[in-house]
Formats: C-alpha cells, structure tokens, sequence
C-alpha cells in the first residue's frame, strides 16, 4: 500500500467518521463516486499484495504498509499532516478535526445542505476563538485554559477571571469541610438562574 491511497480516500469521503451530535453517534450514508470505488479497489489491491489474500470484513481499509499483519492507519492524522504540508489555512484543520468532513474545494454543491452548514460553522467558530484570543484584557494561556469552544470565543477578561477566583475563595471554607458532587451541581445550577448579582442565592 502507498500512502498516496489513504490519502486519496481521505479525500474522497465526505465524511471519515460517526458525527459527533452531543447525544447519540450517527453515521450517514453516501453515495459511493467513481472516485472513491477506484481508491478502494486500489486498496484491495494493495492488501492483497501485502498479506497474499482477500481482505475479510475485520480488516481495516486503510493498514499500515510497515506492519506484518493488517494494522488499521491513523487516517486523521495522515490528513492533518497533509493538511500542514499544503500550508492550508489552520481553520481547515480544526474543522476536519471538529466535524470529520473534508471542505477543502469552494465548490460543494455535492455536498448536503447540513453538511456544508455544519463545516461553515466550525470555520466560523474558529475565526471567533482566533479573534477573542486577542483581546487586549484576555487571560494567557498560564492563566485559564478551557477547552470549551463557547468560552474560548466569549469576551472573558482578565476581571471575569479575578471574580471567578474570588468566588473560588468565597466557597472554599465549605469545600475544605468536604463537597458533595450533588451540592456542586446544585451551585452551578442556582449560580446560572441568577440573572442579578445582588440576587441572593437563597431560595424565597
């Protein structure tokens, strides 16, 4: 097998993975191009030629050259790679990563509409993240680091974070006599429904 072939199936699938929904994995199904039905049995021919026999349904279609027994291939980070050797612009990269599609061509009118929605949308989310980040007042990195997209493209300043601090002292003679997980969730519960600071948390 040559890496050329994983690659040119990479490009060729619209998407490589289950979508990612926040509830339950689905997997949608494509129409196969001619394009794709030549990479694959490109692969078929390369498997055989590898191991000496047909491909079974356990397989992976895309193996390892360098293992002698069929070893499945990091896909993603064979197209990331690729990705960075091209000197694509990064938002394409946290996109494919995001959503598992490959939105590398303008034209995708191929595409279905959900699709091409949800692939402007991880671009946009990262041209939000890339902005907030340089807001004058932000935090650095050493200071609060999140992974959560809707926090990394806010405007949080460096006096959200002193008063989350602040907050952390407030509670942390309580946290010290020991916090269950239930009064933690009750906290951040009631903390959202405030919508005034001068709210008391008790209950009326």
């Amino acid at each position: 097998m040559r890496v050329a072939h994983s690659q040119e199936i990479a490009r060729c699938l619209v998407r490589s993975r289950r979508r990612k929904t926040g509830k339950i994995s689905q997997t949608r199904v494509v129409s196969m191009t001619s394009e794709m039905r030549d990479a694959l049995l490109k692969q078929r021919e390369a498997f055989i030629a590898k191991f000496g026999r047909e491909p079974g349904p356990n397989d992976p279609v895309i193996f390892d050259p360098n293992k002698d027994t069929p070893t499945p291939i990091d896909v993603e980070a064979d197209v990331l790679a690729a990705m960075s050797a091209a000197n694509l612009p990064p938002e394409f990269a946290y996109a494919y990563k995001k959503t598992g599609l490959l939105g590398l061509l303008k034209d995708k009118s191929g595409w279905p509409a959900d699709r091409v929605r949800e692939w402007n949308a991880a671009i946009d989310e990262y041209r939000a993240i890339e902005a907030a980040s340089k807001q004058p007042d932000r935090p650095s990195k050493e200071e609060w680091n999140t992974t959560i997209p809707e926090l990394l493209f806010s405007p949080f300043t460096r006096k959200d974070l002193a008063q989350v601090d602040e907050c952390l002292r407030a509670i942390a003679p309580i946290e010290a006599r020991g916090m269950t997980l239930i009064t933690r969730i009750e906290l951040a519960a009631l903390i959202l429904r405030c919508t005034a600071p001068a709210r008391s948390l008790a209950t009326p």
